[in-house]
């Protein structure tokens, strides 16, 4: 009866967290096969993959980054050979992989804001993610930055457990923090600065424990500096390169206002509220300042961490001349939605009107969520080429633009059949035709037989 007892009492403390998995699995894997993308991204570690399951090579570097010259750890590439090795180097595992990955993090971000704040924070914090239409979307989009938020979640644990004291969470801190910088995204030295600057208001502080940490973090750039020199110092060049061009020399306070206001405030309320309405713009912003108000003056220090990272994230990136894109702030919306978790966790009104707008929004989008080409699309045009073929040769054109002709080389790969030039049947991938191709085609390729063949929004005509 004692057991009977305990086990009811323990179920109801974790039906609201198993409520919230069982709500973002479901959001999860509706829709994961029309949702998932095969591109550039996605087609960087399936290759990466080939080479290790069928050749036996294994890369030091990772995907180049969009200044040319510039490339990610392998780390990324390596956990990928996972799903691809549970599916026979078939992309088809993938999504399902990063899910599962996701559906861990909505636990992990529950047990560690438990652990530093309170049930409700956690509570209200991985209801955020684990619902979050932007938040799900980047797991299907399968790409390194994905591992941004855990890697700040895992520096605001450190945090904690350095301020009780234990010196050791210092060092994790800055291995974890050159795990991110050079795997995922090098955007996260930001978080790393944050989390050092943190680090400084504790009491009691060793500079030899600080000499380990900046080991520890500059220990992750091992496999690129063996890369470099086997490659005459071509990463260091490039690093040279991407000062000079990049650093904005311009007068920094005209980037200040189009930055925060184009970019940064967009970006937050996009991934909590999936628009960008005046309204939602003013509701984030108020909870963020109130929240923001109540950590600077908690007894706590550590959680200053959550106020420095989006900013430094952003007054960093004033200085920076090149494309900003909204992502690079992806690392820095855990912190928002903690702080936003903390105050809304204070006011039941405020909760009540938010939770409300948030669930419609998101769920909404989730329901309403279409998808061009993506992945199913791609190896359903990939299959038909093949059968339709037999045993002919085959050459393929792409009448799209280069952004959208991605995925296709490595699906003909695996699937055992490659497009040869001067092959005996000719295919044309055309996306989302104005009208029939099959007209614009007669008149170049008279006298033969020409058919389409619809996946989606892409159109496979035939000409034989």
């Amino acid at each position: 009866m004692t057991f009977a007892g305990f086990t009811i009492r323990r179920t109801h403390r974790l039906l609201p967290l198993l409520s919230i998995l069982a709500i973002s699995a479901f959001l999860r894997f509706f829709k994961i096969k029309e949702s998932f993308s095969f591109d550039f991204d996605q087609e960087v570690p399936a290759q990466a993959a080939w080479e290790f399951f069928k050749n036996g090579k294994i890369s030091l570097i990772g995907q180049e980054l969009s200044f040319q010259g510039f490339f990610l750890g392998p780390l990324h590439n390596w956990i990928q050979f996972i799903p691809y090795g549970l599916c026979n180097l078939k992309p088809d595992c993938v999504p399902y992989f990063y899910v599962i990955l996701g559906l861990l993090t909505v636990v992990l971000i529950y047990l560690t804001i438990k652990s530093i704040f309170n049930p409700r924070v956690a509570l209200i914090s991985s209801t955020i993610y684990a619902i979050s239409f932007t938040a799900i979307s980047y797991e299907w989009g399968v790409n390194s930055n994905y591992f941004l938020l855990l890697s700040t979640l895992f520096l605001l644990f450190c945090l904690y457990k350095y301020f009780q004291q234990k010196g050791l969470y210092l060092v994790l801190g800055g291995l974890v923090s050159g795990i991110a910088i050079v795997n995922s995204n090098p955007i996260f030295i930001f978080n790393a600065l944050a989390f050092f600057l943190t680090s400084l208001l504790r009491g009691n502080k060793s500079w030899r424990l600080y000499s380990i940490f900046i080991f520890a973090l500059f220990l992750n750039y091992t496999p690129l500096v063996i890369f470099n020199f086997r490659h005459d110092n071509i990463l260091w060049h490039n690093f040279l390169n991407f000062l000079e061009q990049n650093i904005n020399h311009s007068n920094y306070l005209l980037a200040t206002w189009p930055l925060l206001s184009k970019v940064t405030i967009p970006f937050f309320t996009y991934y909590i509220f999936h628009s960008t309405h005046p309204l939602l713009i003013f509701t984030m912003l108020i909870l963020t300042i109130l929240g923001s108000c109540r950590i600077l003056t908690s007894k706590n220090k550590y959680l200053i961490f959550l106020v420095l990272a989006p900013l430094i994230n952003y007054t960093s990136l004033i200085f920076y001349n090149g494309h900003i894109p909204e992502y690079y702030f992806q690392q820095s919306a855990l912190a928002v939605i903690i702080i936003m978790a903390f105050i809304l966790s204070r006011y039941k009104i405020l909760f009540i009107i938010f939770i409300s707008i948030f669930l419609w929004a998101n769920i909404n989008q989730n329901i309403k969520n279409e998808t061009g080409i993506n992945y199913q699309v791609k190896k359903q045009a990939v299959n038909y080429i093949i059968n339709d073929t037999a045993d002919q040769t085959f050459n393929l054109y792409r009448d799209f633009p280069p952004g959208f002709n991605t995925g296709y080389n490595y699906l003909f790969n695996i699937y055992g059949k490659y497009p040869q030039e001067g092959g005996k049947n000719l295919y044309i991938l055309v996306l989302e035709p104005a009208s029939s191709p099959r007209s614009k085609y007669q008149e170049t390729f008279k006298n033969k037989i020409i058919f389409e063949k619809e996946f989606g929004s892409l159109t496979v005509v035939s000409i034989k």
